[in-house]
């Protein structure tokens, strides 16, 4: 078992905040510490200067944006709880392909091999031991393949988590918003080529190579540079725009809908082949069910019992025949019974006497 571990830093926060500054940094996923004010919350729980931020009050945050992670502190009642990562133990997990989980700041983090063959899972097989398949314990998402190696995936809810529109309020600067606009003849819409160092852009989260969907709540999707760039000019010295990354632009494309506000924190949709899966799965069910019920028909209390048939009698009249058998065997008797014809020579005949 190594020593390092997470850890588990409990904030108050004060009048003057708790005393942390959080950013992300270029080439890398997720959000980090950047500055740790002395004397505050923040120092006094632990948290230093290039942690990574896994835990926000008990929830993953490892595949959200800056803005979404900003969001869940800002919402936070009581102490702020984190969990995160030094670098150390960050590339520590990264070698061992193990996602951080919660259980590791108390329990450590298991490294394969160290424990026995039955907490452990397959360490051993047919006696000789397997070089490079360790089968981390209830480590998230996590699976050994035959070949050896091991694989971690997101599952479909954790990758779908991180695919959001961003929105993104910024006010101009001396140097203004600080990012650049451009627009890509393989692409239709508007898009932001560069975002400068600490500039209020990069506070607000925007990031090189968006899409923008909308300015100040307006769509921008059909509009020309010229136009989406008056749109801005229009805010004055404030400006909110609607942005998504390509990852997130192909997302939506998969769904059909196209980016809103209400899908930065709301429900996600579904890719169109995800819902005509689960439209046909519902429609296969009705059929078996339709059919079951047809096959198996239920009988009503209020309607009089199917009549049983009976046995053939002695008469002969097979009286286990349907009822339309039945019918049509009268019909032929009361034929059967009738005089035969009488031919025109009698009938004249008859009637002359007559």
């Amino acid at each position: 078992m190594s020593n390092l571990r997470p850890r588990l830093c409990l904030l108050e926060k004060t009048s003057s905040g708790y005393g942390f500054h959080l950013h992300g940094e270029k080439g890398k996923t997720g959000q980090f510490i950047r500055l740790v004010e002395p004397d505050t919350p923040a120092s006094v729980a632990g948290l230093l200067a290039g942690d990574r931020l896994v835990f926000v009050n008990g929830e993953s945050v490892e595949g959200e944006s800056h803005q979404q992670v900003v969001a869940r502190i800002r919402a936070t009642i009581g102490a702020l709880e984190l969990i995160v990562v030094d670098p150390a133990t960050a590339e520590l997990l990264q070698k061992h392909n193990l996602l951080c989980r919660k259980e590791f700041v108390t329990e450590g983090i298991p490294l394969p091999g160290e424990d026995s063959d039955s907490d452990r899972g397959d360490a051993q097989s047919n006696g000789t031991p397997r070089e490079s398949s360790p089968v981390p314990r209830e480590n998230g998402d996590a699976s050994s393949e035959r070949s050896g190696r091991l694989s971690v995936s997101s599952s479909t809810k954790e990758e779908k988590a991180g695919l959001r529109p961003r929105l993104c309020h910024m006010k101009r600067g001396a140097s203004g918003y600080g990012f650049n606009l451009h627009s890509e003849k393989s692409k239709p819409g508007q898009f932001i080529r560069a975002v400068d160092e600490d500039s209020p852009a990069q506070r607000a989260g925007l990031r090189a190579q968006d899409k923008i969907i909308q300015v100040n709540r307006v769509s921008v999707i059909s509009m020309q540079h010229s136009e989406v760039v008056a749109a801005i000019k229009a805010g004055g010295d404030e400006t909110t725009m609607l942005v998504v990354d390509a990852e997130t632009e192909e997302f939506f494309k998969r769904c059909n809908v196209l980016p809103t506000e209400e899908h930065v924190t709301g429900p996600l949709p579904e890719p169109a082949s995800e819902r005509a899966s689960e439209e046909e799965a519902v429609a296969v069910e009705r059929k078996t069910s339709s059919a079951s019920n047809s096959s198996l028909p239920a009988v009503s209390r209020s309607s009089p019992p199917p009549e049983m048939e009976p046995a053939p009698g002695a008469d002969g009249l097979g009286l286990g025949m349907s009822l339309a058998q039945a019918k049509e065997r009268a019909r032929q008797k009361r034929a059967a019974k009738k005089a035969p014809a009488m031919d025109w020579s009698k009938r004249n005949e008859l009637f002359s006497n007559l």
